[in-house]
């Protein structure tokens, strides 16, 4: 099938505070495996998918690791102001800038959220939850 979704299998390194103002003061790796595609859509904003997609991360200074399931999709849409509108469903493994009282961390949310990002990478709107009971685990908790 020429439109299926391409095998993937990434991983990932990050040293003590890679997030930058985190409480994460060990190494960890992430190793994604699964599928993915991205869909290029004519006003600019992409689809991206990710069926059968695991997340392993694992804390390097103890071993201690944990696997999630990030099935989730994502839906980019580019704004007028060069910003993007980036909407996400179902279970995707996301940055957050304000997960623990305005710290940075890693968070498995689950439902339906968007945040905007601006042209040069910069938050101009933290991850918000929207619909019936949005849920966001803090990934750095299930490591230490």
């Amino acid at each position: 099938m020429p439109n299926a979704p391409s095998p993937l299998h990434q991983t990932f390194t990050f040293l003590p505070n890679a997030l930058s103002e985190t409480d994460q003061d060990f190494d960890f790796t992430i190793d994604v495996n699964g599928k993915a595609k991205t869909i290029d859509l004519p006003d600019g904003g992409q689809i991206i998918t990710a069926p059968g997609q695991n997340a392993t991360l694992t804390n390097l200074t103890d071993d201690t690791s944990v696997t999630l399931n990030i099935t989730g999709t994502t839906h980019t849409t580019a704004l007028e102001d060069g910003s993007t509108l980036y909407e996400v469903n179902g279970r995707n493994l996301l940055f957050d800038p304000e997960i623990d009282n305005g710290e940075r961390g890693l968070v498995l949310a689950i439902g339906h959220f968007s945040f905007i990002l601006g042209a040069d990478g910069t938050v101009l709107q933290p991850l918000e939850g929207q619909g019936e009971n949005p849920h966001v685990v803090n990934v750095f908790d299930l490591l230490v």
